[in-house]
């Protein structure tokens, strides 16, 4: 009987759905080598800081986690845990951390993250202060993903990299250029996933409407031609595209217990009118999988602003896209991204974002002060609008939203609503003082958190429950379970579903 005691891996997120996804594929594949996953720095063999470089405040966070693994160094000497900074951070950083912190192992890139067993085993031997940064340089883009445990949700890569250069991000530095895998080899992956017990998948990429870009579309998938009164951009006519993408889900027989589809993050240039269809009904050629919500960053709602930022939209366009959207889909939530002020930002350019919220009613903004990004063509420009200013901007964009989004959620009251159950709330706060039961939480097809009591004992995790919304706040709904008969078909045991295993802050 073997007694050696299991090693453990912990992983610490910070940064996008794209860095969860690494992160999952990282746990798993130091699963395949026998070390189990922790949130306790302290019984970690293996620490691995997942960083983020597109905001200031996430790398920061990084490198103050990472600042921290140092006392665990210090106390446990050579049995300390390999420490290893991985991400965007890692693949900007390179070798430069390692002055300010020379008790790191070593660094990777996003593009290394399958040879991280390797890199791994060349540290247990001793090796350290390596760097493994280098880009892909194939053109093709190939993966599997990989989860831990069964799952009812899983994120999907299906491109990496952007060509779009928007001023401000780092992404195009970081992640490379942009390439697609093909619609053939992602079915093949999701089939796996759904076999495992998936029933949710979020489709992932830095921008993901422009997915097939380059990949010849020899099993004439349909619709061959994409369109966006924008302009032409995106894959062209004989490529594969995302609305192809979508269609070949909603047609493979292999799928059929798939029960939604998100994605993102987009682009409004690569956001066509055959993809605005795909929100519709069923029988206007609509795909009746995809969730009803759209994260569709916007950065400014004022078109100098867009101009200075390299987004090559205006905002007009913006919001004939939303209204063309919600005109075929009422119920859809919609999100986006808002950066406040960026260089020479004027208040009136600062109210024109603030409009733009009354103007499409968001369920939901991801909203930030601009922050230089080194290498960025915008950390060229002063950084002129001063940080109080931002900070007043900031806090009276996000007030403002949240009064819109009171009255969007209340409307759902009174309303039964499919949800996918996520895990256990992580304020129970909803039970009555002496009442037994949990509060359970979940998401909506249109991305709203919705929090529900149950007292049968039941593990919901995984599930499709309906549920009547009895109320509401400006950030989640409330409601009461609808029990029914076809509980015991959906809940038959041969799912065990495992809860999320990594600690992670996510950074729209």
């Amino acid at each position: 009987m073997n007694s050696t005691p299991t090693k453990k891996v912990l992983v610490k997120t910070f940064g996008c759905q794209m860095n969860v996804a690494d992160t999952e594929r990282m746990v798993a594949l130091m699963g395949e080598r026998g070390m189990e996953p922790t949130e306790n720095p302290k019984e970690a063999d293996l620490i691995i800081i997942n960083g983020c470089s597109v905001r200031e405040k996430a790398v920061h966070k990084a490198v103050s986690f990472l600042g921290e693994q140092q006392i665990l160094k210090k106390q446990k000497g050579e049995k300390g845990p390999i420490i290893a900074l991985g991400g965007c951070v890692g693949q900007l950083d390179k070798g430069e951390v390692f002055k300010r912190a020379p008790y790191l192992d070593f660094v990777f890139g996003p593009d290394a993250i399958d040879q991280l067993p390797e890199l791994v085993h060349k540290a247990e031997e001793g090796n350290r202060h390596f760097v493994q940064v280098e880009f892909d340089k194939t053109l093709a883009y190939s993966t599997q993903t990989k989860v831990h445990g069964s799952k009812a949700q899983a994120f999907v890569n299906i491109m990496k990299g952007c060509d779009k250069y928007c001023t401000y991000c780092i992404v195009p530095f970081t992640r490379g250029r942009e390439k697609s895998r093909t619609i053939q080899e992602v079915l093949d992956d999701l089939a796996g996933l759904v076999a495992k017990g998936v029933r949710e998948v979020t489709l992932l990429g830095q921008n993901v409407n422009s997915f097939g870009k380059g990949n010849p579309n020899t099993n004439g998938y349909e619709p061959k031609e994409l369109h966006n009164p924008i302009g032409k951009v995106g894959p062209r006519a004989g490529e594969e595209n995302f609305p192809q993408l979508l269609y070949a889900i909603e047609a493979d027989p292999r799928l059929e217990k798939l029960k939604r589809i998100r994605f993102t993050s987009s682009h409004p240039l690569d956001f066509s009118d055959e993809l605005i269809a795909c929100y519709g009904p069923k029988e206007k050629g609509g795909v009746t999988r995809l969730a009803k919500h759209l994260h569709l960053p916007v950065q400014s709602g004022s078109n100098r602003m867009l101009t200075k930022m390299g987004r090559h939209h205006q905002i007009e366009n913006y919001i004939a896209q939303m209204k063309r959207l919600k005109e075929l889909c009422p119920e859809v939530g919609m999100s986006t991204d808002l950066i406040v002020g960026f260089p020479t930002e004027s208040e009136e350019e600062y109210l024109d974002t603030r409009k733009l919220l009354d103007e499409v009613q968001f369920d939901n903004i991801y909203a930030f002060m601009y922050s230089p990004r080194p290498g960025t063509r915008a950390s060229k420009l002063p950084d002129d609008v001063p940080n109080d200013v931002k900070s007043r901007r900031l806090n009276d964009l996000l007030a403002h939203q949240l009064t819109i989004a009171k009255t969007t959620y209340a409307s759902r009251v009174g309303q039964t609503m499919e949800v996918l159950v996520e895990g256990l709330a992580k304020h129970q706060n909803m039970m009555k003082e002496g009442e037994k039961g949990r509060v359970w939480t979940g998401r909506t097809t249109c991305n709203r958190v919705v929090n529900f009591i149950d007292t049968t004992g039941r593990n919901y995790l995984g599930q499709l429950l309906m549920v009547k919304i009895t109320g509401s706040t400006s950030l989640s709904l409330s409601g009461e379970l609808v029990h029914d008969s076809g509980y015991a078909e959906r809940n038959d045991g041969s799912v065990q579903y495992t809860s999320s295993y990594s600690s992670s802050e996510v950074v729209q």
